[in-house]
């Protein structure tokens, strides 16, 4: 196969602290349905035709544990496997996947920083798609921290077909279909997530999201504007019970191969950053920074470590 290429985003797995609470919070305020377990992991599935976009996990420490993504067949899976082995990559062959997780042949790959990324083909599919708008239908894109930008960019694009869409400056944004960018990488200290956004059907529909979210008592950490950069999208931004930065998101560009790249200059120049709605009247809040920056999960997995270390003084201690 000549150029095997990823084709989309299936979803993300979070290694979550309170499993219960976490899919409480994704059910009922963020929408989305639970499509089955497996011990301490639940798959949860949004409004669209994936068997599940998000998976959460049971762990004493929170954390982004891999980003899936989809590719058209066996053989692509195979090609890009063979790619990513010819390349030095971390990876191990492909194999069937669980039934529980919706089946299907990948294998998994392992970036220049440490991020565990899955690809797979013939995943189950579900027949039934809900026509509510204020539901998310899928997972738009991931933006991660790294230490080196464009390192992980490259890998990204030699190893599973990625296209270069946009740079600002900060953060490079990259295509494996339409969608103006499916990954993102932000210039960070290291290796982290900066957030996972929702695609939402409509404006209308977001706001109905939004609603939801602010009727179920979560403060709106940035939003709602439209991205005066790469993609231009809709934006809302919330921080999940485990400090995860997520977004619903909607109107993203959608380009093909006679999309003109820009640079950092084009976009700094533009008269209205970062919203083209408020400009700088339209900030993120300090939370919502910390979370986009990977400082809570931080903060919070210290927090649970120090407690398991007291806790463990105390027992000896008496």
């Amino acid at each position: 196969m000549a150029d095997p290429r990823v084709t989309g985003l299936r979803g993300v797995e979070f290694a979550v602290f309170d499993l219960a609470a976490s899919a409480a919070f994704y059910k009922n305020c963020w929408a989305l349905d639970e499509a089955g377990r497996s011990g301490g992991r639940l798959f949860l599935r949004a409004a669209g035709a994936e068997h599940h976009v998000v998976t959460l996990a049971q762990s004493p420490r929170a954390g982004l544990v891999r980003v899936d993504f989809a590719a058209p067949d066996r053989a692509t899976v195979d090609a890009l496997h063979a790619k990513a082995k010819a390349l030095g990559a971390t990876t191990h062959a492909p194999q069937t996947l669980a039934a529980e997780e919706g089946g299907g042949y990948g294998f998994e790959i392992v970036t220049p920083d440490g991020q565990l990324l899955r690809v797979s083909s013939d995943v189950a599919q579900h027949a039934n798609v809900d026509p509510d708008t204020a539901r998310p239908t899928k997972v738009n894109h991931v933006v991660l921290n790294a230490a080196d930008m464009d390192q992980q960019m490259r890998f990204f694009c030699d190893v599973l077909g990625f296209k270069f869409s946009d740079c600002n400056g900060h953060m490079n944004f990259i295509r494996c279909s339409a969608n103006h960018h499916s990954i993102a990488i932000a210039k960070s200290d290291g290796p982290s997530l900066n957030h996972v956004a929702f695609e939402m059907e409509n404006f209308d529909g977001l706001m109905r999201g939004v609603g939801r979210m602010r009727l179920n008592e979560q403060e709106l950490g940035w939003g709602v504007g439209r991205h005066a950069g790469p993609g231009r999208n809709i934006f809302s931004y919330f921080v999940d019970p485990n400090g995860f930065a997520i977004e619903y998101t909607t109107d993203v560009d959608q380009v093909d191969d006679s999309y003109v790249s820009r640079s950092g200059d084009y976009w700094a120049n533009l008269p209205l950053r970062p919203c083209a709605w408020a400009g700088a009247k339209m900030m993120a809040t300090p939370r919502m920074r910390e979370a986009m920056g990977g400082k809570l999960i931080a903060a919070a997995n210290a927090a649970v470590a120090q407690s398991c270390d007291d806790a463990i003084s105390n027992k000896m201690a008496g």
